[in-house]
Parts: C-alpha cells; sequence; structure tokens
C-alpha cells in the first residue's frame, strides 16, 4: 500500500471511529505518526507487512488492547518487548515518547573446553598482560570489555562472560548461551582441534543460539600451527564467522582479533538499541549495583527514582531477565527475591556438582550439607537456590524424604536395571506407543532437564541418559532413553490406554528440545506391525501430519516392509490433535457401553472400560487448552477459559442476546473439569458484539464439555456427586444456546462448528479469548475468579485450577 494511500485509510478510520483496523498483508513499510489519532481503536492487525520500526505515537491509541504484528522483521522495539505482549508494546513506546538513548551494549560469550586459555585471552581483549599463574575458571566470570565502535562514534561496552570448560558445568551454562550474542570458541592448536571438541562445541551452540555469530579463537599459535578444516565446519554451521589465530604468551594476533570482535560485535541486533533514557538509567543503577540479590520492593524504590513505576517497571523487570541481567520468576516461591548478579548463582550451583558426598552418593544432596557447599549463605538464601535448582531442572526433592534432594546431572552413567518392571507392562491386552527422535546433537541437558522436570512421575530407576516412569495409579510405564553416540532418544509408553501418558510425557520432552531453538530434530513413529508380527519400519511423523492435514486427508500408507497399508489416524492416535475424531469415537463407545451393554458386565471389565474412558477425556481436554497456550500468556488473554454461562430465567433461551446468563467458573484439571466451589458466578447481560467475538470459542468449548456427560462423582475427580450432575444440566443448556441463537450469528457458528469433533488449532484463535478477559475484568475486577490459580505445568502446560487439583504440582 502506497503511503498516500495508507494516510487516508487512517484519516477515514478517524473520521468513523473505528475500533477495528484491518491492515494485514499490504506491504507496509512505515507506519505513519498519523495512527496516533485512532483514540477509538481496540484492535489493529499489521501482520504480513515489511514494518522494522513501530511510531511511539502508536502509544497514544489509548483504547488499543489487540496489536497483531507478526511476520514483520522489527528491530523496534526490542523482540524480548515484543514477546510481552500489546500492554508492554504500548508502554515502552509510551515511555519513549519524551527521549531515547541508543545503548552500545551487548553479550560476548567465551567458551571452550578447560585449560584452552580463554580467560588469558579475555585479558588479552581488556588490554591485560599475560599471566601465567592464573588458574582455570570454575564456573563463570563477568569482566566488561570496551572496544570502539568499527562506523559510529560510540564505544561498545561487551559484557564477556568466561566460561569454565569442565564438562560437569555444561548443563549449567547452557542458560546462559543465549541468541543476540557473539560467540568466541577457543582452541588450543598444541593439542588440536579434535581435542578441543570444536564439532561438539559448534553443535551445541547452534542448538541454543542459531543465529549467533561464532569466531573460532586458536591460542598457543607460537608452539604449533593451528590446523583446522575451516571449510568444512563453515559448510556444516554457517553462523561461523572464520578464525583468528593468537598466542597467549606473546599476544601476538590480538590486535587482529579486538578488531575482528568489533566488527561482529557491531552487527549484533542488541547493539546500538533504543532504549527509553529513563528506563536504561533505571538498568545502569542496577548493574552497578555491588548487591547480589535484592527483595521486589528494594528493586522498586531504585526505579522510582527514575520514575519507572507501574507497568512500566514489570515490562523493564522482564526485559532485564529476557536479556540475562537478572532472574526474576514469578513462582510463590522464587519470587521474593531477584538476583542482580546471575553468574553468582551458576558459581553456588557448581558448587553443588562438584561436591564430593553429591558424586559419591550418585546425586544425593542432603540438605544438611548445605551448611558445608553454602557457608556463605544464610537459610533463607539457601532455599531460594534450592529452589532455583529445581527451576532449572537440575534437581530435584525426593517425595518420601523432603530433605533430600536428586542433582540430576550426578546420576551414575550406568544404566540402571529396569528390564524387569519395564517387562511387566506386557500382555495381550496392553499397547506401546513410542516416538524415536533423531537429532543432530545431543548437548548437557538432554534427557537429565527432562527427568527432573518429570520426578512426580519417579520410580526412582533413572541415570544419567535414561530413566523409568509411572502414571498415578501405576498402571501404566513410561520408558525415556536416550543414545548420545548415535544421537537418538526414545520416548516409549506401555499399558491399557498408553495415549494420555504419552502425550503428557512428549509434551514434557518437546518443552526440554524447545529450549534448543536451533537443534534439529527428526520425530519418527514406529509401524505398528501386522497380523500380530512386529515390524521395524519407522514412519516419518512429519509426512504423517501432511497426509492427515490434506484436503481430503490421506487416511492410509503403505508400509515399505511388509507393503501392507496402514491407517495415519491410527499412527497418530494420542499423538496429534488432529486424530481427535478417532480418540471421540472411542469415548463414545465406552459411555454406550457403561449405559447399556455392561449392565451384566464384571466389576474388572466395567472398571477396564471406565478407565478407558476417563483417560480418553483427559486427553481430549488437555489437548483442547494447549491451543491457546500462548495467548494465556499475554495479559490480554491471560484469564480462566473453562466456564458454562446459562440463562437466569427458567424458561431457558429465549433470544440469547439481550438475555440475563449465569458465567459459571470451571476448574481446568484435564480428566476432572468441573464448576469452582465457592464463587467463579457472574450475572451480566449479552450484548452482540461480545457474542459475536466469543462464539467461535464457545462452540469449541462445548463439544469438549458434552464429551464428559454423563460421568459421576470420582470419576472426574469430584467426591460431590452433584458437582457431576451441575456439569450435566449446564452442558445440555449450553448445547441448547447455540440452537437459539440469531439468524446473522448461524454463519460463524457454521464456520467454526465443533460439536462432538472438538476445536482445530486453525479454526479457533486467541482473539475470542481477549473479549472474556475483558468481560471477567469487568465482573470481577479483583480478578478473584473463584478462586483459581493460574499454575504452569512442568509440561507447560497453563492450567486454571482449584487448590484441591493445584496440589497435584506443589513440590
Amino acid at each position: 500500500m502506497r503511503a498516500d494511500k495508507l494516510l487516508k485509510v487512517l484519516a477515514e478510520a478517524e473520521r468513523r471511529q473505528v475500533k477495528e483496523l484491518n491492515l494485514g498483508s499490504q506491504n507496509i513499510d512505515v507506519l505513519p505518526p498519523e495512527i496516533g489519532r485512532l483514540r477509538s481503536l481496540q484492535s489493529l492487525n499489521l501482520v504480513w507487512n515489511n514494518l522494522t520500526r513501530l511510531p511511539v505515537e502508536l502509544s497514544e491509541c489509548e483504547n488499543l488492547t489487540v496489536l497483531r504484528l507478526e511476520g514483520n522483521p522489527l528491530l523496534f522495539p526490542s523482540p524480548s518487548i515484543m514477546e510481552q505482549g500489546t500492554k508492554a508494546i504500548l508502554a515502552f513506546l509510551r515511555a519513549g515518547r519524551s527521549e531515547r538513548t541508543r545503548q552500545w551494549v551487548s553479550k560476548l560469550l567465551i567458551v571452550g573446553e578447560g585449560g584452552v586459555g580463554k580467560t588469558q585471552l579475555l585479558r588479552h581483549l581488556r588490554h591485560q598482560a599475560f599471566d601465567p599463574s592464573i588458574e582455570t575458571t570454575h564456573g563463570i566470570e563477568i569482566h566488561t570489555c570496551s572496544l570502539p565502535h568499527p562506523t559510529e562514534q560510540a564505544i561498545m561496552s561487551l559484557n564477556a562472560w568466561d566460561f569454565g570448560g569442565q564438562q560437569i558445568y555444561h548443563a549449567t551454562h547452557q542458560f546462559f548461551l543465549t541468541d543476540r550474542s557473539l560467540f568466541l570458541l577457543a582452541w588450543n592448536a598444541r593439542t588440536g582441534y579434535e581435542q578441543g571438541k570444536l564439532r561438539y562445541w559448534l553443535e551445541t551452540i547452534s542448538a541454543l543460539a542459531p543465529d549467533a555469530p561464532i569466531l573460532l579463537v586458536a591460542t598457543h599459535t607460537d608452539q604449533r600451527e593451528a590446523d583446522v578444516p575451516l571449510a568444512e565446519l563453515r559448510s556444516r554451521f554457517p553462523q561461523l564467522a572464520g578464525q583468528v589465530e593468537i598466542s597467549n604468551a606473546t599476544g601476538e594476533g590480538v590486535a587482529e582479533l579486538r578488531a575482528r570482535v568489533a566488527r561482529l560485535a557491531a552487527t549484533l541486533p542488541l547493539m546500538g538499541e533504543e532504549w527509553p533514557t529513563h528506563w536504561l538509567r533505571a538498568a545502569e543503577h542496577l548493574r552497578r549495583l555491588p548487591d547480589k540479590y535484592l527483595k521486589p520492593a528494594q528493586l522498586a524504590e531504585i526505579f522510582a527514582r527514575y520514575n519507572v513505576t507501574g507497568h512500566d517497571l514489570q515490562v523493564l523487570v522482564q526485559w532485564l531477565h529476557d536479556l540475562g541481567d537478572i532472574l526474576q520468576y514469578s513462582d510463590d516461591e522464587l519470587r521474593d527475591i531477584i538476583i542482580v548478579k546471575p553468574q553468582w548463582v551458576a558459581e553456588h550451583i557448581g558448587r553443588v556438582l562438584v561436591h564430593p558426598p553429591v558424586i559419591d552418593n550418585a546425586g544425593i544432596f542432603k540438605h544438611q550439607d548445605m551448611e558445608a557447599v553454602w557457608h556463605d549463605l544464610d537459610d533463607g538464601m539457601r532455599q531460594h537456590f534450592l529452589r532455583l535448582m529445581e527451576r532449572f531442572d537440575l534437581s530435584y526433592r525426593t517425595l518420601e524424604n523432603r530433605e533430600l534432594s536428586l542433582v540430576v546431572e550426578r546420576l551414575p552413567l550406568e544404566a540402571a536395571d529396569y528390564r524387569r518392571s519395564w517387562d511387566e507392562v506386557l500382555g495381550s491386552n496392553l499397547r506401546e506407543l513410542a516416538m524415536i527422535y533423531r537429532m543432530s546433537a545431543v548437548p548437557a541437558g538432554i534427557p537429565t532437564w527432562f527427568i527432573a522436570r518429570q520426578h512426580r512421575f519417579t520410580t526412582y530407576t533413572h541415570w544419567r541418559s535414561g530413566a523409568l516412569f509411572a502414571d498415578g495409579n501405576r498402571s501404566h510405564k513410561a520408558l525415556i532413553t536416550v543414545d548420545s553416540h548415535e544421537r537418538v532418544a526414545e520416548l516409549r509408553v506401555r499399558g491399557s490406554h498408553p495415549h494420555d501418558f504419552f502425550a503428557l510425557l512428549r509434551d514434557g520432552f518437546e518443552l526440554t528440545l524447545s529450549r534448543f531453538p536451533g537443534l534439529q530434530v527428526k520425530r519418527l513413529v514406529p509401524c505398528p506391525g501386522h497380523d500380530g508380527a512386529r515390524c521395524s519400519h519407522l514412519f516419518d511423523y512429519a509426512n504423517l501430519l501432511h497426509a492427515i492435514d490434506r484436503t481430503p486427508p490421506v487416511m492410509s500408507l503403505q508400509c515399505p516392509v511388509s507393503f501392507e497399508s496402514v491407517s495415519v489416524a491410527g499412527l497418530l492416535f494420542g499423538i496429534h490433535w488432529e486424530t481427535r475424531d478417532v480418540v471421540i469415537e472411542k469415548i463414545e463407545a465406552a459411555k454406550t457401553a457403561l449405559t447399556t451393554e455392561l449392565q451384566d458386565a464384571t466389576a474388572k471389565v466395567i472398571n477396564e472400560v471406565s478407565s478407558g474412558l476417563e483417560r480418553n477425556i483427559t486427553l481430549i481436554q488437555r489437548e483442547f487448552l494447549k491451543m491457546f497456550h500462548r495467548e494465556q500468556r499475554l495479559v490480554e488473554t491471560h484469564c480462566p477459559n473453562v466456564f458454562s454461562i446459562t440463562p437466569t430465567t427458567r424458561g431457558g433461551w429465549r433470544k440469547v442476546v439481550g438475555d440475563r446468563v449465569l458465567l459459571k467458573l470451571y476448574c481446568q484439571a484435564p480428566g476432572a473439569w468441573h464448576p469452582t466451589e465457592q464463587g467463579g458466578e457472574y450475572v451480566f447481560t449479552v450484548q452482540h458484539q461480545w457474542l459475536r467475538a466469543a462464539m467461535p470459542y464457545l462452540t469449541g468449548l462445548i463439544g469438549v464439555l458434552k464429551l464428559a456427560v454423563p460421568l459421576v462423582g470420582p470419576a472426574i475427580g469430584v467426591v460431590d456427586a452433584s458437582q457431576a450432575k451441575r456439569l450435566e444440566y449446564d452442558t445440555k443448556l449450553m448445547e441448547k444456546l447455540v440452537e437459539a441463537l440469531p439468524a446473522d450469528f448461524k454463519s460463524v457458528v457454521t464456520a467454526h462448528e465443533i460439536t462432538a469433533q472438538g476445536a482445530s488449532a486453525g479454526q479457533l484463535s486467541g482473539a475470542s479469548l481477549r473479549p472474556l478477559r475483558q468481560l471477567l475484568e469487568e465482573l470481577d475486577p479483583r480478578q478473584t475468579w473463584g478462586g483459581l490459580t493460574p499454575v504452569l505445568t512442568p509440561e507447560g502446560h497453563l492450567l486454571w485450577l482449584c487448590d484441591n487439583h493445584n496440589r497435584a504440582y506443589q513440590v
């Protein structure tokens, strides 16, 4: 869209006082300042344009709550601000209207094996003399390195992180090896590049920070030539920017090193970033503090001196956390302390990893040992560090003895004897579900982070590269194994109804893999076999998704080993949401069997059918909520999103629009959705605009709610059977809501029809949650919301839970 035409569109929108404006896919390069005149604007769609900057005048759109920017190569505001949502973006732009300052600061990360000369290399960059007495680095050391910008009149300040190279530290260091940084990968020319494990380090960096430039630095070149297959490495790792050769002892090559580092640092995305001046001053004050940690009130007091308060403070704190300047978490056990020296945390955690009793006891960290390991911390900070280790998935408190923690990076290398317990689950009526992961590398933390995160399923049968899990009633077993040499991970679940447990653990493992954005992973699904005979073929998961997503879908594929046809839906059952129809068919069949065919059946048969029914309902409910995880993490859509809407009059629905209705919030525990016991009920009048916006989501919710009807009492995790009756009554009324809709809503419902099929990610969007959030804010300004608490589960699912179901996730 040409600039003059865009101005005409904005002028017309201002004249008509529009509330929604769609400018998506219009080839817009610049958004003019006139956008700020649209004071009535509530929703602005700018997806798939060519915007690199947002004008500060956008913050004048005081009613704007929905801002869609996907598909734009934006450089301003910072990606860390963009990820916080509309409210944070507007706060940043508003703060920068008075004055902005460019910040010439970035991170320089120096990595490599122990003893290759990383600390001496950093000393040369900082114009310090060679010191042969310096010992090897343990943990992390941070120093500032100043270099002149090659093209701007500015001095760049590089926060140089010097990482200890010992293998045991690698899992802890990876939390700080981030994108938007420059990496120096040092290796000792005297011992050779293979001894320096360059491929391992390049694979690790590319997995964690796929867009960050890497400069190889060969040290000790006065003693041996730096022989390395540079062209081969650069073809495999495109982010490799080349190599510099230096002598630590003589300083030869250091001048070239400084020049290369300056040129690369100048290209980093954070270099020269514009900050609201008063935000930058607040951040610089924080960086200068000698304190290692602060209380939230202390931080707020400091920031208030620079006029950073309220929501601006929250946005800046989250920004600094994303940049790695501080560590701040909202967890109940961590929110009272803000770490302002992250390297201090790494150093103290490193002490645990090398503590001899922890090593000798295969990872057991007795809380009485904290006196020796953390002698310089008071008891409160010791507990905080213990929680941080759990937050980083480095340890967990054992369930039998809360005074013991298991440090997963110190688990034994030798595989535990799991075969007998694992094979006990085999049987004629039992199934195995599996997925194979072929990875480009196996970075430190795989699978140990996963083992720690899934500790509520532990059987205490685990080792450094594997673990045996069991579900709550021990009727299903799961096995995770990783072969670092072959770069393969296998996740298998056995039991009568393995799909729900498998889907849960798979989400947890995928969450672990997501910490490595550059890791290349090929997912494979084993062929189920033919006529009882096992089959060796592995189907490519990506191909299965492509088959089922086609129009019309491809329902079967040929196994190249047996040449038999295999059902695509059967292969994906319980693995992918698009196979929900198969799950729903099983749910409906089980419900029919429970109400008719099983009247004279044995208790064992009834329990078996009931168990499958409950597990499939749990699977459907969890998968439905997963689709809204991203939207739930944004302020404008963060709210309970399982509820019922019923008429307040005895006569049922009349015209819907204009009816007085009761909205009742539900606890979202998968498989146990139920109305809140106290509070969470709101009466309001249905407005046309709200219903039209919410209807696509509402129809999907109705389809999932009705799958659990009729179930009673303990079957849905509710002791009081009257709540089950309430669920059944509410759901039937909600189904009638669709039938009672005015004629002009029929197209909306048809376009997003879900009914028994549940919902698809393509059909539902977070836009339906925004009006729900706005409504709940109006009805309940204090946001008590029936006592529901948002819980981020170890698998990355955001659930709003009652106190009873919340306990299952408390450590």
